[in-house]
């Protein structure tokens, strides 16, 4: 308890009622005197007083003895909802950004491999592939680097299943996206010689394989949307 604190908020708040220090006094039963000191900060009221002086004064005995106003509460639901306002516009240009580099990396290194599977039986067979190679890869992380710094900020106001709830459809959009890449590059390590014609007939199995885990994935999230919207309901 810091007295002066406390005394300067008895004057504010006796200021505020229209009282002076001698009214004050009489409704406490105590000298004008007393009250002088207390504002003054050169002593602290008797603990006896202190219902009396939030009653007189309308503030709660802790913010007498902390001498410090409490923040109303509707104020801090507008504060916590412009907070989650501001980090889900945050999120979105994460997002953007994140869409961009995944968008990049797969149309610079998915054509730059599908050419090379038709114009070199070689691995690296020209230095330009392993320069859009490694642009690519280096796209791709920070596609991914970005999106999950997006997420991360999220914590600040969400819960697990909000962040969930906001992100999953996104999510499922950049993994879409990015996975072409990989799979270009893949059919590009593809031993040639051993699989012959077997390759392109590989990478329609593995692409169908990742198309149908995303399909699934994004019909389980709408599924579990739609059951939580009618039971609300």
């Amino acid at each position: 308890m810091d007295a002066k604190i406390t005394g300067k908020l008895i004057n504010s708040r006796r200021k505020e009622k229209g009282l002076t220090q001698i009214q004050l006094a009489e409704i406490l039963n105590v000298s004008n005197r007393a009250v002088s000191k207390w504002e003054n900060g050169d002593g602290f009221p008797d603990i006896t007083l202190l219902p009396d002086i939030s009653k007189a004064l309308e503030i709660s005995i802790d913010e007498l003895l902390t001498g410090v106003k409490p923040e109303p509460v509707l104020q801090v639901a507008e504060n916590n909802a412009n907070k989650k306002d501001k980090l889900l516009n945050d999120f979105k240009i994460f997002f953007v950004g994140s869409l961009f580099f995944s968008i990049f990396a797969a149309l610079l290194g998915g054509i730059t491999e599908l050419y090379c599977i038709w114009a070199f039986p070689i691995l690296f067979y020209t230095h330009w592939e392993i320069m859009f190679a490694a642009v690519s890869l280096v796209a791709l992380a920070a596609s991914g680097l970005i999106f999950v710094v997006g997420i991360t900020r999220l914590h600040l106001a969400f819960s697990k299943k909000e962040i969930i709830k906001l992100t999953a459809k996104k999510c499922l959009i950049i993994a879409s996206i990015s996975i072409l890449f990989p799979l270009t590059f893949l059919a590009r390590i593809i031993d040639f010689s051993r699989w012959g014609n077997y390759t392109l007939y590989i990478m329609i199995v593995i692409s169908a394989a990742v198309v149908f885990v995303i399909i699934k994935m994004y019909k389980k999230l709408k599924g579990n949307k739609n059951e939580k919207s009618d039971k609300s309901n």
